[in-house]
Parts: structure tokens; C-alpha cells; sequence
């Protein structure tokens, strides 16, 4: 990528960047619904991460050489690109669908924070000395039960309560469809079936497939190396398109949420 190629993908970060801020305080005073709130939380997701790569952006104009930063950026991006698609999903299917899919990343949210006790351990010794190791247990056991109580089990088999993941049995006795929670390719299935969201869930999607390679390593480089024409490892990838692409999938989800605003 040359430098003139740089300032460009600098510029249409920028755009996004000010039409998303534009639109978000823009938006009317009240108590948003579920699905409403969760999609505003994604529009800030993919503003938060854009703003990062925006400030990778700058740092390779200043350096003058992408293939220090485009990794990074890649890697920043993708995350943006499922955040959007996500988005779009939950407007587009009925409420119901929508909550149900909210439920069950949740719960898989609530599970995975099980498996990070003794991260919490090493954040609280970070802060004071002072507590011991079942001090910290309790204190993180009743955090989880202020954030996830009900989604989480409890074995009443211990001494004192402890909580355990939901299981698959469980999550269908308690009436979910699916244990787990929808696949990026399968509500791109969904959402390439709405005609005016064909050609953007497309390229959304694609970009999302491009730069998950930049997720895995491989020692002949990441994302497009086959395609490769500089020998500093840049792939053929155009960055600024991939901004464009995201762009117009945002404007739809922009776009639904103030037409839904006025009805």
C-alpha cells in the first residue's frame, strides 16, 4: 500500500467515524427496548475498535510503512465486521428470535467468566494484599450473582454455594432452541435473503472471512499472501474499500433504527 492509498483509508475511517458519533447523539431521550439498547452497544463496539484502527492508521502514515500496523488493523476490523452483521441480524427477525439469541450469548458470556477466576484473583492482589484466596472466591462468586444470578446454576452439594455453568440439558429444559448461540455464517444465511441486504451482507461478509485469516497464523504470512506483491509480507488487500464496505452496513443499521424511531 502506498501512501497515497494510507491517507485515503485515514480519510474514510474519519467519515465513518463522524457519521456514527452524528447519528448516536442524535438519538432521542427515553429508555431504549432490549434489541434497540444491544444495537446501540454494537454501533459503539464498532466505533470503539475503528477508532483504534484509526489511530493505527496514524501511526503507519508516520512510520510510512503499513506492514508494521496492518495486522493489527486487520485483526480490529473483523471485529467490527461481525459486530455489524449482528447487529443487522437482531432488527431483521422477529422479537422473539431476537431475545432468545441476546439470552443465550449471554448465558455463554456468564459461562465463560467461570473460567477466568483466577485472572479476578490476580486483578484483586494487584489492588491490596489484604485478602486471602477464599476472601477473593466469595467476593467473585457474589459478583457473578449480581450480574448473572438466574442464568447460573448453583451446586448445593458443596459447603457453600458455588457456581456452575448451565449445561446442554438444562438450557433445553428451560425452553431454548439451541444451545448455542447463532453462528456468523448462519445469520448471514438469514440476512442475505432480504433483498436491499444482499449486496451489503455480502461484502460484509466477505471482508469478515479476509481478515479472520489474519486471526491464524501461518508462517507464510497473514490474510491474501498468495496474492502478495510486496515483499515486506502486505497482502493485495484494499483497505479503504473494506472501510467503505463497513460504512454501508452501518448506514443500514443506522437506517433501521430511525426508521423504526419514526413509526
Amino acid at each position: 500500500m502506498d501512501m497515497e492509498e494510507l491517507k485515503e483509508l485515514y480519510a474514510e475511517e474519519v467519515v465513518l467515524l463522524k457519521r456514527i458519533r452524528s447519528f448516536v447523539t442524535m438519538q432521542p431521550q427515553g429508555e431504549p427496548d432490549r434489541v434497540e439498547k444491544v444495537t446501540l452497544l454494537l454501533i459503539f463496539r464498532i466505533f470503539s475498535n475503528l477508532y483504534s484502527a484509526l489511530l493505527l492508521t496514524v501511526a503507519a502514515l508516520k512510520n510510512g510503512r503499513l506492514s508494521f500496523f496492518q495486522l493489527s488493523i486487520g485483526i480490529v476490523l473483523r471485529c467490527c465486521y461481525t459486530d455489524c452483521l449482528f447487529a443487522l441480524y437482531i432488527q431483521r427477525v422477529d422479537a422473539k428470535r431476537a431475545i432468545a439469541e441476546l439470552e443465550m450469548r449471554t448465558i455463554e458470556y456468564a459461562n465463560s467468566m467461570l473460567e477466568r477466576k483466577e485472572v479476578y484473583r490476580d486483578q484483586v492482589r494487584s489492588i491490596t494484599k489484604g485478602f486471602d484466596d477464599e476472601l477473593i472466591d466469595h467476593i467473585w462468586e457474589l459478583t457473578m450473582e449480581d450480574h448473572f444470578l438466574g442464568l447460573l446454576t448453583f451446586d448445593e452439594n458443596m459447603e457453600r454455594l458455588t457456581l456452575t455453568k448451565q449445561s446442554k440439558k438444562q438450557l433445553k429444559k428451560a425452553g431454548f432452541s439451541k444451545t448455542k448461540s447463532i453462528a456468523t455464517k448462519e445469520l448471514v444465511e438469514f440476512l442475505v435473503n432480504i433483498p436491499e441486504l444482499e449486496a451489503v451482507t455480502t461484502r460484509l461478509y466477505h471482508y469478515y472471512k479476509y481478515f479472520s485469516q489474519y486471526e491464524h497464523f501461518s508462517e507464510n504470512g497473514q490474510g491474501d499472501v498468495l496474492a502478495s506483491s510486496k515483499e515486506d509480507g502486505n497482502d493485495n488487500i484494499h483497505f479503504p474499500s473494506a472501510i467503505r464496505a463497513l460504512s454501508a452496513g452501518v448506514e443500514e443499521v443506522m437506517k433501521r433504527m430511525s426508521n423504526l424511531k419514526r413509526k
